[in-house]
């Protein structure tokens, strides 16, 4: 077991690697295919060692377009010749060429010189007045001489001492464009190698160089990726072990998410991979690594999803759409049907329709008549509103008061009566809680009638069977005093007409009293008894009994008063049944406790004793009549006793009440303390 999931933690391991370098693979490929493409990282035209990725930036396109270009085109501005222009054209001429000397401003590290040989115009952000004089003073890292001669064009660059010239190439024209103006002018400019102050040079200088660090970040990231990606992908093939299954938690779990929300964050993904498809930025790439890590992941539970069910057409019915739809329609259905039988439904459902057409016509009515159409608008939908609030008021109003009449049956009213009101759903659901009333009353009082006939039958037989049974008993007493009876053997068959006689009798006496109990029909003489002194003067009774069947009594008696109000002969009874119960059913040898207690003005009896049979019945039980633990019924008891305990217990305003806990059983009694008035 812990050898597969070690195999299985090595697969999950190489499929992660898996996805995290074909998402790197995939987004730094574009960038480096849009870096190889570009003609701004390549070498200038000039140079005959061309590179893709051109690493000295005086010797890229990039320096060529975006600084050589502008300054090209302002210099060969700055010395345009006004003669033979008119006032206005001069004006117009002027007014260029101050633009062109402020954009020459933002390149303060170059030294320069432009002339004009035509008409010996010059400008220059030197001393020197001549190109030998500049010459001979200015050499820089890289020094360019642009010419212009009867509009022929030259480019020579000296770059770190070394010559570089162009004269016919095609895009002389394009990139000199200002030059190529002017029919004989010359433009020298000389930049140092270390860039003093930040301008226009030294911002593309640093962009430049950023993006050769971006390339060769990206071709070692693709490099590595790909090794990664080849050696990860055939390891992850070769261990022979499922990942993932249908069954699995991780699936169940993602069964539970929407189709919709995957594939929302699948097309997202893709769409921004899309847009941001070219980007060079280590930002971008950055994000779009992260971006596509979660697009390959989607895309492979999507997938694993799509295997792993059994009935293709169930990831359509799964959908967020269409389970919502199938609501919407199940939905619609049951107000169909329900409409139908609740009347309620369809009145409200028009009041809506015909409020919202209210509304919608006021707001046409109001744009149409040129009305204040939000106020009159507002006051529309709110007297709608108010109308169908107090509609809706009026039927809940009612609805309380059903309510209301159901919590008033509920505690035991039957003869309450819901008043009727309107003839709608409501007051037909009135109507039948007021029959349920009477129905249960009716039933109640049946019952009840049926059970005090019950009692009184097994009164009445028990009464009638007295007589006879008294006169068998009587005779047997007379028969036991004959001294000679023969054969001997018929005083042993006496001998047990006595003891049936007498069971019986204890029996019946037992069924009268546990009808009357049940019944209530027992004359009580409520008095003040002191229940301690009773319970002692019982257990007193028992104590002989008790000491038989090495039963230990363990008294524990509070010291405070246990004055109740009850009928002492009656609640003897009690005591008396209980204690019979623990003498005929406890394991010799064990405990009985007895505690006597109060809580909460109130005066607990709790009698426990370990049970000789296993007690595999609800407690509730074993007060039914004619119910007893011996389910084999070989002991003398009648399973009458607990029984009338409780009944007789509930007649004198106390609590009767057992509770088991494996063999231990518990009988306990509550009753009301006394209160004493001083």
């Amino acid at each position: 077991m812990k050898n597969k999931k070690t195999i299985k933690g090595i697969k999950f391991t190489f499929l992660i690697i898996v996805m995290l370098s074909l998402s790197v693979m995939s987004s730094t490929i574009p960038a480096t295919i849009n870096f190889l493409n570009s003609s701004y990282m390549g070498s200038s035209y000039m140079h005959d060692d061309k590179k893709l990725i051109e690493d000295n930036f005086y010797k890229s396109n990039w320096f060529d377009r975006n600084i050589l270009s502008q300054l090209t085109r302002s210099l060969a501005e700055t010395v345009v010749s006004v003669e033979g222009l008119d006032e206005e054209s001069k004006s117009q001429v002027e007014s260029y060429k101050l633009i062109a000397k402020e954009e020459i401003t933002a390149f303060n590290n170059i030294t320069f010189i432009a002339i004009n040989n035509e008409s010996g115009e010059y400008y220059t952000n030197t001393n020197y007045k001549t190109v030998e004089e500049y010459n001979n003073a200015v050499n820089g890292y890289c020094d360019i001489k642009l010419s212009s001669n009867n509009y022929k064009l030259s480019y020579i660059k000296i770059l770190d001492n070394k010559e570089y010239k162009e004269y016919k190439h095609e895009k002389l024209n394009l990139e000199l464009d200002g030059l190529s103006q002017l029919k004989d002018a010359d433009i020298y400019i000389s930049i140092p190698k270390d860039l003093l102050d930040e301008d226009q040079i030294s911002w593309e200088y640093n962009d430049f160089n950023r993006n050769v660090l971006s390339f060769e970040i990206l071709a070692i990231l693709l490099i590595i990726s790909s090794i990664i990606f080849i050696i990860s992908i055939i390891i992850y093939k070769l261990i022979k072990f499922k990942l993932f299954d249908s069954n699995s938690s991780f699936f169940k779990l993602y069964d539970k998410i929407p189709l919709e929300f995957t594939l929302s964050i699948t097309l997202v993904s893709i769409v921004f991979n899309i847009i941001y498809y070219m980007g060079t930025s280590l930002e971008y790439i950055v994000l779009k690594i992260g971006i596509m890590f979660i697009s390959i992941i989607m895309v492979y539970l999507l997938i694993k999803k799509f295997k792993n069910k059994d009935r293709k057409i169930d990831l359509i019915k799964e959908t967020l759409t269409v389970k919502t739809i199938t609501k919407v329609k199940s939905l619609i259905t049951k107000v169909i049907v329900s409409s139908k039988k609740v009347p309620l439904i369809n009145r409200i459902m028009i009041i809506t329709i015909v409020g919202v057409t209210i509304n919608i016509l006021g707001v046409f009515i109001s744009v149409i008549l040129s009305f204040n159409a939000l106020l009159f608008a507002l006051i529309l939908s709110n007297m709608t509103f108010l109308g169908f609030s107090y509609y809706m008021i009026k039927k809940l109003s009612y609805l309380v008061e059903i309510m209301d009449g159901t919590e008033y049956i509920k505690k035991g009213e039957l003869g309450y009566k819901i008043k009727i009101k309107d003839q709608d759903n409501f007051t037909t659901l009135a109507e039948n809680i007021n029959n349920i009333g009477e129905g249960l009353e009716n039933s109640i009082d049946s019952q009840l009638k049926s059970e005090r006939m019950k009692s009184e039958l097994i009164t009445n037989v028990s009464h009638d069977l007295k007589t006879p049974l008294t006169s068998i008993i009587n005779y047997v007493e007379l028969i036991k005093k004959e001294e000679n009876i023969e054969p001997e053997y018929l005083r042993d068959y006496v001998n047990v007409l006595d003891t049936k006689s007498n069971r019986l009798k204890s029996l019946i006496e037992d069924l009268f009293e546990a009808s009357k109990a049940s019944s209530g029909n027992v004359e009580l003489n409520m008095e003040t008894i002191d229940l301690k002194q009773l319970l002692r003067q019982a257990i007193g009774e028992f104590e002989e009994k008790l000491i038989e069947l090495n039963l230990d009594i363990r008294l524990n008696l509070t010291e405070e008063d246990t004055h109740i109000k009850a009928d002492g002969r009656r609640l003897y009874r009690v005591l008396e049944n209980v204690l019979s119960n623990i003498s005929k059913y406890s394991l010799n040898n064990t405990r009985v406790y007895i505690d006597l207690i109060k809580e909460n003005n109130k005066i607990c009896l709790t009698m426990k004793n370990i049970s000789s049979y296993e007690l595999n019945f609800d407690p509730k039980e074993i007060m039914e009549r004619f119910k007893r633990a011996d389910d084999s019924r070989n002991t003398e008891g009648s399973g009458l006793g607990l029984a009338i305990a409780r009944d007789l217990t509930s007649i004198q305003g106390g609590r009767f009440d057992i509770e088991i806990d494996g063999d231990l059983f518990k009988a306990i009694l509550e009753f009301n303390l006394e209160n004493k008035s001083i």
